[in-house]
């Protein structure tokens, strides 16, 4: 057993070392041809195939948040880790000058149920950087937001989406891992018991590959990107799938929905969607595209993404990109936002204090509106992304928290399973 132990880490710490190095354009290919680690986009996602991908052998790494059983109101969530590292998901963020935020909102001073906001940071093969948002909602949509944000990543990462990205086509790559998204969902769904038919989840995203001068943006529902400028303009921002929106609106319409109309407590009015002849017997939406919500599928709500291509937007290089669930931008608009942001990036902030005030503020909107509180999520990444090495690989199995490891333990299943 010690001779078979030491062979793997002798090949796992090779391994890791040349992925230690950024790959350059000239063996980028290569390096893509010669990888044979990763599952075809079409295969059933397993736990083995999870572990495989975030492992000891790649250098690739995921950062997410970490759902609880309960959460108590305004819980900060805590951040989960892939592979297992002697290094916390927060500092290995840090380290590569990228701040995340996820926090329960509050429904009432007695709600114990888990918030529906994830959110995920990762590496993936081929030097390729992806960060997630998204907001679940409906009976089950925290266990929809943290499935998509753990399995997206994965799915870029397959065999068929990686070859998609060698050759340059990154919007028909986005759009197959989010149609394999929703698959995954309605299959995995029905393993974990977890009924889809008015549960599902908001998607955003943001993929760039180191040596690029393009940023790719995927998004589903009505969590937002923006990009702020060096000086702290706003040059983008994703436009919310809602039904005040033309195009979406025109699409539901014609596949059966109608469009209800509430008046809030300040006045303003709110347009939402439901299935023509179901008002009042089944939940209305406020957004025209999500994963899951499978009641809707077949009423226009559609899961796949609008994609953006995103170069001139980002002028020298010098700005962020923030990316936040609607519990930001239901009382903040982009320009808010951008101010928070420039302001404390102008004092020196580290980004970790810096979402962490975004959502400060847009907490004390919310509490001048009502004791009711959205779940808030937010990164805040910098357009010239910084480079750094993987995680610090922990080889031990041994004691405590370690020894309950996801891959600690897929290692005792394959010794004594």
């Amino acid at each position: 057993m010690s001779v078979e132990w030491g062979s793997r880490l002798k090949s796992r710490r090779s391994l890791y070392n040349i992925e230690r190095e950024v790959i350059s354009k000239d063996n980028f290919h290569e390096q893509e041809d010669k990888d044979k680690h990763f599952a075809g986009l079409q295969d059933e996602v397993t736990d083995k195939k999870l572990r495989q991908v975030w492992s000891d052998l790649s250098g690739l790494w995921l950062v997410h948040s970490k759902m609880a059983k309960w959460e108590e109101p305004f819980d900060e969530r805590r951040w989960g880790l892939l592979p297992r590292s002697k290094e916390s998901g927060e500092s290995v963020l840090a380290r590569h000058d990228i701040g995340a935020y996820c926090c329960k909102g509050c429904k009432d001073s007695e709600d114990l149920t888990p918030g529906q906001d994830n959110f995920s940071c990762s590496r993936l093969a081929g030097g390729f950087r992806l960060h997630c948002i998204a907001d679940g909602h409906g009976p089950g949509g925290h266990w929809v937001s943290d499935r998509v944000v753990r399995i997206l990543p994965y799915f870029l990462s397959s065999r068929d989406c990686r070859r998609l990205l060698c050759r340059g086509e990154v919007a028909t790559a986005l759009k197959c891992a989010f149609e394999r998204m929703q698959a995954d969902l309605i299959s995995a769904s029905e393993v974990d018991g977890i009924s889809l038919l008015y549960a599902g989840t908001t998607a955003i995203c943001i993929l760039r590959q180191i040596h690029s001068s393009v940023v790719w943006v995927a998004c589903v529902g009505d969590s937002r990107v923006i990009h702020l400028s060096g000086d702290g303009r706003v040059t983008f921002s994703t436009t919310d799938h809602k039904p005040s929106d033309p195009v979406e609106r025109e699409r539901v319409l014609k596949h059966g929905c109608e469009i209800t109309v509430s008046v809030a407590g300040n006045g303003e009015e709110l347009e939402k969607i439901c299935v023509v002849g179901e008002v009042g017997r089944a939940p209305e939406l406020g957004f025209t595209r999500s994963l899951g919500d499978l009641w809707y599928k077949s009423y226009g709500v559609t899961a796949e993404p609008d994609i953006f291509k995103l170069e001139k937007e980002l002028g020298d290089g010098s700005g962020h990109f923030l990316l936040a669930s609607d519990g930001v931008w239901e009382f903040l608009n982009n320009e808010d936002v951008s101010k928070i942001v420039h302001s404390c990036l102008q004092q020196g902030m580290p980004k970790e204090l810096i979402v962490k005030e975004v959502a400060k503020v847009a907490k004390a909107k919310w509490k001048e509106e009502d004791d009711y509180c959205d779940d808030i999520s937010l990164i805040l990444v910098p357009t010239a992304q910084k480079t750094s090495s993987p995680p610090a690989p922990d080889d031990s199995c041994l004691g405590g928290l370690i020894y309950c490891s996801e891959e600690c333990r897929g290692r005792l299943d394959k010794l004594f399973g």
